[in-house]
């Protein structure tokens, strides 16, 4: 069954129980990927899931990798998700036998599988694997317009009594980054600056929000970390941990700079000519062959196990609470390291 937009959204928040198998898509990777997220937390409640993670690349040089993945039964009895990541119809035939072979036996596989993919047409095999089947779902994501995310902002602000001036709006909507988590996160901040300002917000409040000592410290983090620089990543890290900057701060700048990179990895494979202008930040002309460069260290594939490390040092790091520290700078090191050998 097909389920669009909002009708997605709520259905990854709280899918239905029969439902064992969901394809999530489009244009905006980054919806596919929240709804992956949702979708996961919710089938794993309190108690979490054990998450086997493949692409494209993975499934192709090693089929029989999907179905054993599906079948394996956890030693500890958890509750188990695959999440496949992939892109067009690459590996749709094995993916819809997948679908067709848990529509048919709802007791073949032990695991649920999760499959995020970026835009899919209508014609598309995966699609019609999952939307004709009755134990699968097919949720399609539409990315925001720039008036939409305007609307929202100027949404937010009004409930805190506060408006921006238009110069101030474009500004700050086409800094945001195009995950809508991520995007939602700042218009918040924005709102809480705004809150008792008793004046409109100006094109030099956005600069000045944007524009912070310890923001630029946290983006020199990640870039010294994904183009290998690991003993200027650390001693960056260094500075911040001194200066008691949250640990989350810096993940979250990560992760925006890694779904950054993966809808880049999407343009380019698309044929986009010029991937970089429709990046959210924009990557301008002169950055791109820096961003080029990054890209080559960083396929697809490995941009999504990024993704899960993240997500499971900001679970370690809520955890420990003050001390979470060590599991960050592990991974920024790691990170480092690897772009480092990178030749």
């Amino acid at each position: 069954m097909l389920h669009k937009g909002r009708a997605a959204e709520g259905f990854a928040r709280r899918p239905d129980p029969e439902v064992w198998a969901v394809l999530a898509f489009s244009e905006d990777e980054g919806l596919s990927f929240d709804a992956g997220q949702s979708l996961i937390a919710s089938w794993g409640g309190k108690q979490g899931m054990d998450v086997t993670v493949l692409d494209d690349d993975a499934i192709k040089k090693e089929p029989a990798l999907l179905f054993d993945a599906l079948e394996a039964v956890s030693l500890l009895g958890d509750a188990r998700a695959v999440r496949v990541r992939t892109s067009g119809d690459k590996i749709a035939a094995l993916l819809g036998e997948a679908i067709e072979a848990g529509d048919k036996d709802p007791q073949r596989f032990a695991a649920k599988l999760v499959i995020e993919a970026g835009s899919l047409p209508a014609r598309s095999k995966l699609r019609a694997a999952a939307e004709s089947a009755k134990r699968a779902a097919c949720l399609q994501f539409f990315a925001e317009e720039e008036a939409d995310v305007a609307s929202r902002v100027k949404t937010a602000l009004l409930a805190e009594g506060a408006v921006i001036d238009p110069p101030a709006l474009d500004a700050f909507v086409g800094d945001l980054p195009g995950n809508r988590g991520l995007a939602n996160s700042e218009i918040e901040k924005l709102a809480l600056y705004a809150r008792g300002l008793g004046r409109p917000l100006t094109l030099e409040d956005v600069r000045a929000l944007s524009a912070t000592d310890v923001k630029q410290a946290i983006s020199g983090i990640v870039s010294a970390a994904l183009d290998g620089r690991p003993g200027e990543a650390q001693t960056a890290f260094d500075k911040l941990s001194e200066n008691g900057t949250s640990g989350i701060s810096i993940l979250r700048s990560l992760q925006m700079e890694v779904l950054r990179m993966l809808s880049a990895h999407e343009k380019i494979a698309g044929g986009d000519g010029n991937p970089g202008k429709y990046l959210r930040p924009q990557v301008w002309p002169n950055e791109w062959p820096a961003f080029r460069a990054r890209l080559s260290k960083w396929p697809a594939r490995r941009l999504m196990r990024v993704m899960e490390r993240i997500h499971d040092a900001e679970r370690q790091t809520k955890l420990a609470g003050p001390t979470g520290d060590p599991v960050i700078r592990l991974l920024i090191n790691d990170l480092a390291r690897a772009a480092e050998n990178v030749r």
